[in-house]
């Protein structure tokens, strides 16, 4: 039975750590295909998105000595390449194997199937990989009807991957699952916030999403020109100190904002509560009248829940107007109803 040495395990839970504690909207960007190419050595390390039914590219991230890419969707003006080549996939050893069984998770080689010559006399070596690669090993995620998720390892020339490469990819696979699964909860999540945003819900201004390095995922306009204000926010980033509290008040010339931190998976939900700095010059006596006057009341209602004199209230009014530069009751009663909101 095939073992991993001690180095191989240290190595691997490296790369365990690594992913956990990847900041990254991409789930899998080519830094982490770098680091797997160093798992199992490799010419290029390739994940692969795929939409069988509709016979296209989703997503490709590519990683080979010195080259990276990231592309989404097809390429274009290589229709009738694309199209050879979805006509004449059942050819390769493993992708037909796997279009049969649909079993997408078992790390499989070309040569489990066929010798590298059977290999290059299919119609898709022939096409395709002559003069690229020889040997072949790969690894999916879980599909599902629409979509296919796969890791390639390709060489050209010298020797086959192995049983170690194998067994590595085993060990591999159930943590690369659940990095796919944060990132799309993470996606879920932003998208979900993006459309109560879109229906203008007064909530969604106050919440921000991010990672738990920090990183946004989501914030409305309003809110990320809050954290700007508050934060000086430009990279799109939260200190990660704040994240580290339940709550925190910030303080600024044109006010002070509440922050509350709540979990979510790996997610960070900020909660953003902004308060006016502007009634903080009244006393607590203007503060009372200003209050009822914001619930409706007329002065004369005021005077008597308070235990003082109309003229007094009046005068309370006049004094809250010339702080506030105000006019009118209604306005004074509509920086109390911005304050609280």
């Amino acid at each position: 039975m095939q073992k991993l040495d001690a180095p191989d395990v240290s190595a691997l839970l490296a790369f365990i750590s690594e992913l956990k504690d990847l900041d990254d909207a991409l789930a899998f960007p080519p830094r982490t295909l770098a680091l797997l190419k160093r798992l199992i050595a490799a010419d290029f390390v390739a994940y692969s998105v795929l939409n069988p039914a509709a016979r296209r590219s989703t997503l490709r991230v590519f990683y080979g000595d010195g080259e990276e890419d990231v592309t989404w969707g097809q390429d274009g003006g290589m229709h009738e390449l694309r199209e050879l080549w979805w006509k004449i996939r059942s050819t390769h050893p493993v992708c037909g194997r796997r279009g049969k069984t649909g079993n997408w998770t078992q790390p499989l080689k070309v040569s489990d199937f066929a010798t590298l010559r059977e290999f290059r006399r299919t119609p898709i070596y022939d096409v395709f990989y002559r003069g690229e690669l020889d040997y072949w090993l790969d690894m999916g995620l879980r599909a599902t009807e629409t979509e296919t998720r796969v890791f390639i390892w390709t060489r050209l020339g010298g020797n086959d991957f192995s049983e170690r490469d194998r067994l590595i990819l085993e060990f591999l696979q159930p943590h690369l699952e659940a990095r796919a699964a944060d990132v799309e909860s993470a996606a879920v999540a932003a998208a979900t916030m993006a459309e109560i945003e879109d229906e203008a819900s007064g909530e969604a201004h106050r919440v921000v999403l991010c990672s738990s390095q920090g990183r946004i995922e989501f914030a409305s306009r309003t809110s990320y020109a809050v954290l700007r204000r508050y934060l000086g926010i430009e990279n799109g980033r939260v200190p990660a100190a704040l994240l580290g509290q339940e709550s925190s008040i910030l303080k600024h010339s044109s006010g002070r904002l509440i922050i509350r931190v709540a979990n979510s998976g790996r997610l960070r939900v900020l909660l953003l509560d902004e308060r006016s700095s502007q009634l903080d010059c009244l006393t607590a006596r203007e503060r009372e009248v200003l209050g009822r006057v914001a619930q409706g009341r007329s002065n004369a209602m005021i005077a008597m829940e308070l235990g003082i004199a109309n003229a007094t209230v009046a005068k309370h009014l006049e004094h809250i107007y010339g702080k506030l530069g105000v006019r009118s009751r209604t306005a004074a009663a509509a920086l109390v109803h911005a304050a609280a909101s």
